[in-house]
């Protein structure tokens, strides 16, 4: 009995730790319609708005994993898209990424309920931001 005492804190650990990976992959927080706010490039630097291009840009990330990208109402991306960890070109951290079938990937910033941070992977690359 004391060893079914000694070992029940360690076998709860590890279901706690393993959920924990599970949490962090999920699509929870990405799941709805994110309306483009701005772009900002590295090389040249230079930032593009919704006032400045004239562009009304949608992504909408549906719980099923499907994607669609919006330019002005006219679909010009869809597909699936995953989280997934990986490797950066660039510093070689790991980070999450915003993988999509059809579009590519992007390195997941940040996330909240209400904005979207994204960028590309590399010195020459952009920051993008969307906001629910």
């Amino acid at each position: 009995m004391r060893k079914v005492i000694i070992l029940l804190p360690f076998v709860l650990l590890l279901f706690t730790n393993c959920s924990k990976r599970e949490d962090e992959l999920s699509n929870e927080l990405f799941v709805g319609t994110w309306n483009w706010k701005s772009t900002t490039f590295y090389e040249p630097p230079s930032t593009e708005t919704p006032a400045s291009t004239g562009i009304v840009r949608k992504m909408q990330l549906l719980e099923n994993y499907h994607y669609s990208i919006t330019e002005n109402d006219v679909v010009k991306s869809e597909g699936n898209y995953s989280i997934q960890k990986g490797t950066t070109n660039t510093d070689h951290t790991e980070q999450k990424y915003l993988v999509f079938s059809n579009n590519g990937e992007l390195i997941i910033v940040s996330v909240d309920a209400s904005k979207l941070i994204l960028k590309t992977d590399g010195y020459d690359g952009a920051t993008y931001e969307y906001q629910k």
